[in-house]
């Protein structure tokens, strides 16, 4: 090679980048060149001596195209995604997009991006296909390294998240000074985990078309990778698991408002709703703690969160763990052991008799509102006489006093019981991680 003349593109020397082999191929060229992940995320990209579309200007100035029907979507009709050397795509009047050459970046045959040249106003000479595949081979071995080490760093961080929910005190210390020594975490981070939890049968192929295998696993994976980009400043670590669902915690000194977290749950069970049933993903956040070790007590109650509020669909798909109220109270007894005689038996006699169930909706809706006729009346759409009645008849047929506080906290803990008890199965519990 003269001196002056552009880098031969080829292997990849081992301090190359991205950026470096898209500059050498655009001066070899004299064409500008883009390379773009599998999410049609900008990986790097030239400088523009030809006319460019918008899907360019996006891409540069989004790190990923504004519009859901990308280029690389119309791309993929003429066969990217396994092509093993360069593919032209024309350009698409309906998309406003420019004529493209796409070179698949792949190493060992897996495929990990695209390299692109724009084909117009003149056509890329066929002379210049071979620079262009040798630069996507090399863009294939640096990609390929990255996800070697990103591999190892998610290793390690995963490995420091079961630390951290240790149940031994001590584990929880040694994760907590690594994360503080190692990975850049303020002393004084505060802590918040959030659960994520699969329903396996609700997500089995049989039950939802298209739906990939155990419990969505990468879907979850991808799902909190996202959260956890979405969520910098505050950093967090997460992981999916096949047996248990996800786990995200997340650490800062001044961790995001209640809002901005509701929000990102709801985020999570969006990504996630695209893929599976949105009846079959619950999230549960905790309660923040001060330190570091104490986030196992966090995702203990963020999980415990996600267990009854499969059990009172009332409470929502996300749900924080000082929401759940009484049910929180009624969830540490061992319902899976309980009966239905572990209801008060004025309230059995009550649900023996009322064959439509207008009692004990009624009975319900005035416990609720606190004893409050007009709000019942007005919450059920009923008239005020018919309400009355309604109570007379649930006193007669429970034995118990509506004036009496210990009668009516017996009856209301009974119909709040009684909803976790008829969801309680063994199924629904799910499993359990500690």
């Amino acid at each position: 090679m003269n001196e002056g003349e552009p880098h031969q593109v080829g292997k990849a020397a081992p301090n190359m980048g991205l950026q470096d082999i898209a500059e050498d191929l655009a001066a070899r060229l004299g064409r500008s060149v883009a390379i773009d992940d599998l999410d049609s995320r900008l990986l790097a990209h030239t400088a523009h001596e030809e006319p460019v579309d918008q899907f360019r200007i996006d891409s540069i100035m989004l790190r990923r195209p504004r519009s859901e029907n990308t280029v690389t979507r119309h791309a993929r009709d003429f066969g990217i995604d396994t092509a093993t050397g360069p593919v032209r795509i024309p350009a698409s009047p309906r998309l406003g997009s420019f004529a493209r050459l796409c070179v698949p970046v792949r190493c060992s045959g897996t495929l990990l991006g695209y390299l692109w040249l724009f084909d117009e106003p003149t056509p890329v000479p066929d002379d210049d296909l071979e620079p262009a595949r040798a630069a996507a081979a090399a863009a294939g071995e640096v990609l390929f390294r990255e996800r070697l080490l990103d591999d190892l760093r998610r290793a390690s961080e995963r490995e420091l998240l079961r630390d951290i929910l240790n149940p031994d005190d001590e584990v929880r210390r040694h994760a907590a000074a690594r994360l503080v020594a190692d990975h850049g975490i303020a002393p004084d981070a505060r802590v918040l985990a959030a659960a994520v939890v699969i329903d396996h049968a609700a997500t089995a192929p049989d039950s939802h078309a298209g739906t990939a295998s155990p419990a969505g696993t990468v879907e979850l994976d991808l799902a909190l990778r996202r959260a956890r980009q979405r969520l910098t400043p505050t950093r967090a670590l997460g992981m999916a698991t096949s047996a248990t669902g996800g786990i995200l915690l997340l650490m800062h000194p001044r961790l995001p408002r209640r809002e901005a977290l509701r929000a990102e749950a709801e985020r999570i069970h969006a990504d996630l709703a695209t893929h599976l049933p949105a009846s079959a993903v619950w999230v549960g956040l905790g309660p923040e703690r001060p330190a570091l070790r104490e986030g196992a007590g966090s995702y203990r109650e963020a999980l415990e969160t996600t267990r009854v509020a499969r059990l009172v669909p009332s409470l929502g798909q996300t749900v924080f763990s000082d929401q759940l109220g009484v049910y929180g109270l009624l969830a540490r007894l061992p319902l899976e052991s309980l009966e239905s005689s572990a209801l008060p038996a004025g309230l059995r006699r009550l649900l023996a008799a009322d064959r439509s169930g207008a009692l004990v909706q009624t009975l319900e809706t005035y416990l609720d509102l606190g004893g409050d006729p007009a709000r019942t009346a007005a919450r059920l759409v009923i008239h005020r006489t018919t309400l009355y009645y309604r109570l007379g008849r649930i006193v007669d047929l429970t034995g118990l006093d509506l004036r009496d506080g210990n009668d009516r906290l017996a009856l209301h803990l009974g119909l709040k019981l009684r909803q976790m008890l008829s969801r309680g199965t063994p199924q629904a519990w799910g499993a359990r991680q500690t």
